[in-house]
């Protein structure tokens, strides 16, 4: 299970989905804060900063983003934060 996430509510409305299931977490640079990064790493939480930011309005950028998800981690079940 993967989530990609692009904003600060997203993340905080998806965090105990993604612990609970200890998701796999792709995420926009500058949105975890000290705090959250270590909740994710005491609980084995991967996460990957995304490498450009994705703005939620950009539906090109989101199926880039969700592509390169898909090319790492086939078979995947992807979440994607849609507002």
């Amino acid at each position: 299970m993967v989530y990609l996430i692009f904003t600060s509510e997203g993340f905080n409305e998806a965090l105990a989905e993604i612990v609970e299931h200890k998701a796999k977490l792709w995420i926009n640079d500058g949105i975890l804060n000290a705090q959250q990064k270590t909740i994710l790493s005491e609980h084995h939480i991967d996460f990957h900063i995304l490498e450009s930011k994705v703005e939620v309005t950009d539906e090109k950028a989101i199926i880039s983003a969700i592509k390169t998800i898909e090319q790492r981690m086939e078979s995947a079940e992807l979440f994607v934060e849609f507002l």
